[in-house]
């Protein structure tokens, strides 16, 4: 089959293959380098395969293409999805993009449209389809939480933890208060609180403020110490390690680590002492940091607050905390300004915010809106990554967990100028484009109607955020070292992080014995040198993943709850904004619910419609009537199909622009 590739191949490289929505794929290799797969070039790989691909010679030098010559390793985890019947075959379709085609299962008794979870077995030469062997019953069709299993289960995400993980974690105890403050800064006397949303459960991160008598500022970022209570290998560590993260799926969590310590041990309760490792940094004015320290503490929280009680706060409400409150947002305030300075990039990007009723029902959808209550504390945990980071970055003896985010490449920055060119934005880049381009577009946008579309088109140009071992800085902040340190109850590299953590302060001779020093004599993060930094890397790719998977499951299942909502608004007309241009047609977002739809090319008028790609519009070929990115239109819902995640919708009216 020709292809719009040279024949001729050169480069090889391995790496694990990602499959998209959209048939084709990507293979990350080591060296950081994410290559595209067309989909007629996957050969038998499936998805979170180890695969060697040759790259097309005459591909981009920073996109780079090529086609897949050799499964190296498969990936064993069971393959998700429903069944159907297709003639005398029963076929399984898997879920999340696991296999380019379905599988056949061979003499299965299983009926349309249930969730089975099968192995695969084989992908013979000359086969359309590979074949597999049903492993369980996941889910009967019908059943009230198929789609949620389906949705989980299908990358892998536990809905369960295994008995003698959920035994071994029943048995932790809180150690005696004398013991546990021995070789710890106590801190319980400091007026310390937490601010999260009102749903949460699990308070991981506590902060204290309060004015030197010198002019300056301590600020305090106090987080659960979790390592304190999960050993390495023990077997709640590992199976924190296999997932990763914990995966939030509207009003369902799926845990890291089972309730009894993300909820009980762990959590920053107020009025109860806490094991925690604390930040404590002494700030001026500006948000010059003149010291740090950082220790094994125990503190009490004094109060829960939520954001919307810190926000009436902020704004004139009384509380005993007040004055606390408004000396965090000052500090804040100063610290986000610093940032902004250097170039951080903050997309502020609303989301739906949906709320089910008791049967898991969606009874509303709006746009999520960002409270200085959330950004204050936004700040508090930024500045804790970040001076951990470059802590961990100055000691030699110990190796570090880094949050990585390298810059977007030049195409991509060049592709973003073109994009905004027909947008009607005229910012011009200066020469070649560079990733100070970035930053200059989107202070250029703020003011611009179409800010949100902008900043979703500017998304999409910059590269993953990652975990690594090697400090590349983050581009998206503007810090040349930073780490995540603030969540070791649901992200398994800060667990990891606290563990390092603990090893310089050690070595500096900063903590002494209690529970910390029995922490210390145990033999930190699974051994020394050589394996200690094989299992580094080893983490840092799998919790990648393992995000990147949580990140798919959360969308789909916001999507799916979304669309069941506007089953509920069928016959109904909104304003919404035309948020991508395809040879279909035109996806629009209702503004209203941030939900969107397709509107068929066949429902545009009676002319053909042609896809100019460059320009992201569709032309009419007798009018020349134009549809493009960011027009404001009407539309009307005509049909959601929740199983396929999709809504159709009419267009009623466009406005000119």
């Amino acid at each position: 089959m020709d292809t719009p590739w040279s024949k001729v191949y050169c480069e090889k490289m391995k790496g694990r293959l990602t499959l998209t929505a959209r048939g084709f794929g990507f293979v990350g290799a080591s060296d950081g380098r994410s290559v595209l797969v067309p989909f007629d070039h996957l050969d038998h790989a499936l998805s979170g395969d180890e695969v060697e691909v040759e790259i097309f010679p005459d591909s981009a030098p920073d996109k780079p293409a090529g086609r897949i010559v050799k499964v190296i390793q498969r990936n064993d985890d069971p393959i998700v999805g429903r069944v159907r019947s297709h003639g005398a075959e029963v076929r399984l379709y898997p879920q999340a993009n696991r296999s380019p085609k379905a599988l056949v299962l061979p003499d299965s008794a299983f009926e349309d449209g249930d969730v089975v979870s099968a192995a695969f077995v084989d992908w013979p030469a000359g086969a359309e389809h590979p074949i597999g062997r049903p492993l369980e019953l996941v889910s009967r069709r019908g059943d009230s939480e198929l789609e949620l299993r389906l949705i989980a289960l299908s990358r892998n995400i536990p809905l369960d933890f295994p008995k003698p993980v959920d035994k071994h974690a029943q048995k932790l105890r809180m150690p005696k208060i004398g013991d546990a403050i021995d070789g710890r800064r106590d801190l319980r006397d400091t007026v310390c609180f937490t601010i999260d949303p009102d749903t949460a459960k699990d308070f991981d991160d506590a902060m204290s403020i309060r004015q030197l008598e010198n002019g300056l500022f301590e600020l305090g970022v106090h987080i659960a110490d979790v390592s304190s209570f999960v050993e390495p290998d023990d077997p709640i560590d590992k199976e924190a390690w296999q997932r990763g993260t914990s995966v939030y799926l509207v009003d369902t969590v799926l845990p890291m680590l089972p309730e009894a310590l993300s909820n009980g041990l762990c959590s920053l309760v107020p009025g109860e002492p806490r094991l925690t490792m604390s930040v404590i940094a002494v700030l001026d004015g500006r948000g010059t940091v003149h010291d740090v320290d950082m220790c094994e503490s125990v503190i009490k929280s004094r109060r829960r607050f939520t954001y919307e009680e810190a926000e009436a706060i902020i704004h004139g409400g009384d509380d005993a905390l007040a004055g606390h409150i408004h000396l965090l947002h000052l500090v804040t305030q100063t610290l986000r300004r610093r940032r902004e300075e250097a170039g951080s990039v903050d997309l502020d990007l609303p989301t739906p915010q949906i709320k089910l009723d008791d049967d898991g029902v969606p009874i509303s959808v709006r746009p999520s809106e960002r409270l200085d209550a959330n950004r204050m504390v936004e700040e508090c945990m930024l500045l804790a990554n970040r001076l951990v980071a470059e802590h961990l970055e100055g000691q030699k003896a110990v190796p570090g967990v880094y949050r990585v985010h390298d810059e977007p490449r030049e195409s991509d920055i060049e592709s973003l100028v073109r994009t905004l060119q027909e947008l009607g934005v005229p910012y011009k880049a200066g020469g070649k484009a560079e990733a100070k381009d970035y930053r200059q577009i989107l202070s250029f946008i703020q003011n611009f109607e179409f800010r949100d579309l902008i900043e979703s088109v500017a998304m999409k140009a910059l590269k993953k955020a990652v975990y690594s071992t090697e400090n590349r800085g983050h581009f998206g902040l503007a810090m040349s070292a930073y780490t995540h340190f603030t969540s070791p109850i649901r992200r398994y590299p800060d667990l990891v992080v606290h563990r390092l953590l603990k090893r310089t302060l050690t070595r500096a001779g900063r903590s002494g014995g209690g529970t910390g020093g029995r922490e210390r004599r145990r033999g930190r993060a699974r051994g020394g040198g050589a394996g200690l930094d094989r299992f580094l890397e080893k983490t840092c790719t799998h919790a990648s993943e393992r995000e990147r998977l949580a990140a798919d499951a959360e969308r789909e299942y916001s999507r799916l709850k979304a669309l069941e909502f506007l089953t509920t608004k069928i016959g109904r007309e909104y304003d919404g904004v035309v948020s991508g241009v395809a040879s279909i047609g035109l996806f629009v977002e209702i503004e209203r619910y941030l939900i969107e739809g397709l509107v068929h090319i066949s429902k545009l008028g009676r002319e053909r419609f042609e896809l100019d790609r460059s320009a992201y519009r569709l032309v009419g070929s007798k009018s020349g009537t134009v549809f493009r990115l960011g027009d404001r239109v009407r539309v009307k819902v005509q049909s959601v199909d929740t199983r396929e995640r999709t809504a159709d919708f009419a267009l009623v009216s466009a406005r000119a622009r």
